[in-house]
Parts: structure tokens; C-alpha cells; sequence
């Protein structure tokens, strides 16, 4: 999804941290990732998701992106994740950023975000936590990098966690820096 709301993304329903979590966790408990969301193919998890769920995906080459600046971006009208090629192939690759943006879209699907058109008074600006794209990340944090995991194994620096999960060393940081701020670390 692109936005170009005050907060990146478009307003949504607002999900906290936790919501955000519990979804996550659910998705890995129904689609059988488990405790090692490092070990997803990405291929076989779209194709499973397209035949079980009706969530399709289309993979374009970079011309025939319907914005030709993106990654991947999910279509609700259509229910249609397009992910340009070369992501794509990185993606089965698993290559940790084209993982991400994988999951980050999967979290637009998951979370059911639609665009739509709000009102609202200039002086009531959205909150972070009603931000699309705050969402998504946030759930391809939660995918790729489970609390619960984390605690398990003491993976209580950002350089474990990059190892653990095969994630990118900015995810990683930006993971363990969030943890520590809302003191779920240590565990």
C-alpha cells in the first residue's frame, strides 16, 4: 500500500503493539511457520495463501508495477499482493529485506487494510498506531522476529537476532531498540 498520509501511510483502525502481536502469532500457529519464521519460503507461503485463502499475488516487472517506485503493494480491491520480480526472486532467495517487504505487505492483507478517504479536523492528526504502514512493519516484526522466540533463545543484542532470524541488521536494530524501550527486554 502507498501512502502519502501525514504518517506515511493512511489511516486505519488503530491496533496497539500487543493487537499487532497476537495477530502475528496466530498467523505463524495457522500457516505453520512456529518459532522459526527464519526458515519461511516465501514462494511455497504465497502459493499457500493464494490457494487456501483467495489472497492472490501477481509478480510484475518493474514497468508494469501499478506505481513504478515500489517494491510490492497490496491491492484490496482486487485482493491482489503485486511484487515486482526481482523482490520476488530475492525474496525466495531469502534475502532478509525482500523477506520484510514480503511480510510487510502480507501485513496490509492480514490486518485488512483498505483505503479510504478521512475527514478529520486539521488539529487531530492520527496517531502512529492508526498508521497503515506503522501496522504493517510493525507485523512483519512480530512474523519474523516473535517476543516469544526471542526470549527463549536470549537473543538480547541486535546482531543475535539479525543471526537468528536471517533479518536485516536495521531490523534487527530497530526490533531489539523497541523491546527495550516498551521493557519487554530483558525477558
Amino acid at each position: 500500500m502507498i501512502g502519502n498520509g501525514p504518517l506515511g501511510g493512511f489511516r486505519v483502525a488503530g491496533r496497539r503493539v500487543a493487537e499487532i502481536r497476537v495477530s502475528a502469532n496466530n498467523v505463524r500457529r495457522i500457516l505453520g511457520i512456529g518459532g522459526t519464521p527464519q526458515d519461511i519460503n516465501v514462494g511455497l507461503l504465497l502459493d499457500q495463501l493464494s490457494v487456501k485463502y483467495s489472497i492472490t499475488y501477481d509478480v510484475l516487472e518493474s514497468a508494469d508495477m501499478p506505481h513504478r517506485d515500489i517494491e510490492a503493494c497490496w491491492d484490496p480491491d482486487s485482493m491482489t499482493m503485486y511484487i515486482r520480480s526481482d523482490v520476488f526472486r530475492k525474496a525466495c532467495s531469502n534475502d532478509s529485506r525482500a523477506r520484510f517487504t514480503i511480510m510487510h505487505e502480507l501485513g496490509h492483507v492480514l490486518l485488512g487494510h483498505r483505503r479510504t478517504i478521512n475527514r478529520s479536523r486539521a488539529d487531530c492528526q492520527p496517531q502512529i498506531y492508526e498508521d497503515s504502514e506503522w501496522q504493517a512493519n510493525q507485523f512483519a516484526a512480530e512474523l519474523l522476529m516473535p517476543l516469544d522466540v526471542i526470549c527463549s533463545e536470549q537473543l538480547d543484542t541486535a546482531t543475535k537476532i539479525e543471526k537468528h532470524f536471517r533479518v536485516s541488521h536495521q531490523a534487527a536494530v530497530r526490533r531489539i531498540n523497541q523491546l527495550k524501550k516498551r521493557g519487554e527486554l530483558p525477558c
